[in-house]
């Protein structure tokens, strides 16, 4: 379980968390020093932010000068400048993370069952659970992916993966190499720099421990697999603040359908965008990542440069979501294989070269059969907008930490909300279904949904031309 840079604990009882702008590094608020606290206008304060939203800078003091804590002015001082402005957002973690009871299953085997350093002990259930439900059928070739994309409900492999518009830095290009070969994990570190910070995972613990790029990539890429400590994962480097350095262009039909994209077209307002979109994930031969939901109920593009990766995925249905908020309430969750009380599973198997698109709310877990390199990241979609609140309506229910949920969430809904009623009726072209608006108007009425919109009043005068607007729709 993460904790404090500064007071070295979880605590429960400090509930706001800020993340630092320049690394993953997260502390409480209030073990920031008030003399590195400021305003906007660096004047000194001495009160501290009581939300995330009247944070707009957090600097750690891992960089170069003193920590920092910038508080936004309060709304009545500040001039065009929206209430919602946030804070450039760092990298946030990928997964849908839960509070469980942690588990080193090393420690606990210590001298009965020295195997496990080299094997995570669910590994023999997963494997057993893919063969019941392997796939080899949900193939689909780019054109099938571009036009079906509002149809397309299950976890495919596009067979032609270099037409769907997927492109990766070329380490030749970067002069990294004198003939074409993939990229690898010592031309990244070369590339964002081996002073780049990165949350490294003890797979059996499933606890973080903070390092640098230079010191994941000497594990990686320079130290032979029988001399490794522990399995280690590396699953939430977000980089697309890195575009400059290290450009990926994501799959056409993800760009084309992204809900971020399409509503800050039309109601950005020089927001920033959530950081989610580019992930390099690492993950060393024998990784175990157990079951989970990708925040928000995200769908995923997932591009394995190298390697070898297994799923088993469980779409979201009802009794799947039940058990599967039930496992993640349960002290002893680590201890039970999630897999064998699911429904309707697709196991599916990746090789290098592979583009996998996973869709939203499917409950998956991933085991890695030898080291690997993945590019890939999440977006929300129109399509998805139902099953993307249920999710989140389950992420509340079993309390996954705010600072390991989708980044904004909230403001991407009102922005959603406020754009649908812009189209009125005339929407045909987005596929908003009367359903999809009705979900989305009974979350934004809920009381901790936070929203002030751009074009009203009020969040309340906002919802009432919803309502209308649904009244129209056939």
């Amino acid at each position: 379980m993460e904790s404090c840079k500064y007071c070295h604990k979880d605590d429960p009882d400090k509930p706001l968390w800020v993340q630092c702008s320049l690394c993953p590094q997260w502390v409480h608020v209030s073990c920031v020093s008030l003399k590195h606290l400021q305003d906007q206008d660096g004047n000194e304060t001495k009160e501290y932010p009581q939300s995330s939203n009247e944070i707009s800078y957090f600097q750690c003091d891992a960089h170069e000068g003193d920590s920092k804590l910038i508080k936004k002015l309060d709304k009545r001082k500040r001039k065009r400048r929206s209430p919602l402005e946030e804070a450039p957002s760092p990298p946030r973690k990928r997964y849908g993370l839960r509070r469980k009871q942690q588990i080193d299953y090393i420690a606990l085997n210590e001298g009965d069952d020295k195997k496990l350093k080299k094997v995570h002990p669910h590994a023999e259930a997963f494997l057993k659970c893919f063969a019941k439900w392997e796939n080899n059928s949900n193939l689909i070739d780019s054109a099938q992916l571009n036009d079906g994309f509002f149809q397309l409900r299950e976890p495919l492999k596009i067979v032609d993966p270099e037409n769907t518009g997927m492109r990766l830095p070329r380490p030749q290009e970067l002069g990294l190499a004198d003939q074409e070969r993939s990229l690898t994990v010592d031309d990244i570190t070369q590339i964002l720099g081996g002073e780049t910070p990165v949350d490294v995972m003890d797979v059996q613990s499933q606890q973080n421990e903070r390092w640098t790029l230079s010191q994941w990539n000497q594990y990686f890429s320079k130290t032979p697999v029988e001399q490794r400590d522990r399995i280690r994962n590396v699953i939430s480097l977000e980089v697309s603040h890195f575009d400059d350095q290290f450009h990926i262009e994501r799959p056409k039909p993800v760009e084309e359908n992204d809900l971020v994209n399409i509503v800050w077209e039309h109601m950005g307002n020089d927001d920033p965008k959530p950081k989610v979109t580019r992930y390099i994930l690492m993950s060393s031969g024998n990784s175990y990542t157990d079951f989970h939901l990708d925040f928000a109920g995200t769908s995923v593009y997932y591009n394995l440069v190298s390697g070898h990766k297994k799923f088993i995925l469980f779409p979201p249905t009802d009794h799947n979501l039940k058990v599967y908020t039930d496992w993640c309430q349960d002290l002893n969750q680590n201890l039970v294989f999630l897999g064998d009380l699911l429904d309707e599973g697709i196991a599916m198997e990746l090789q290098a070269g592979d583009l996998f698109m996973l869709p939203s709310g499917w409950i998956h877990a991933v085991y890695t059969p030898a080291d690997s390199l993945i590019v890939g990241g999440n977006f929300l979609t129109l399509r998805d907008i139902e099953t993307q609140l249920q999710v989140v309506h389950v992420e509340k229910l079993t309390k996954v930490p705010k600072r390991f949920t989708f980044p904004m969430f909230d403001l991407v809904m009102g922005k959603t909300c406020e754009w649908a009623v812009s189209l009125g009726v005339h929407n045909n072209h987005y596929k908003l279904t009367k359903d999809a608006l009705i979900v989305l108007l009974n979350y934004m009425k809920l009381q901790d949904t936070k929203y002030k919109p751009l074009k009203y009043p009020s969040k309340r005068s906002m919802i009432k031309k919803l309502e209308e607007l649904i009244d129209l729709k056939d």
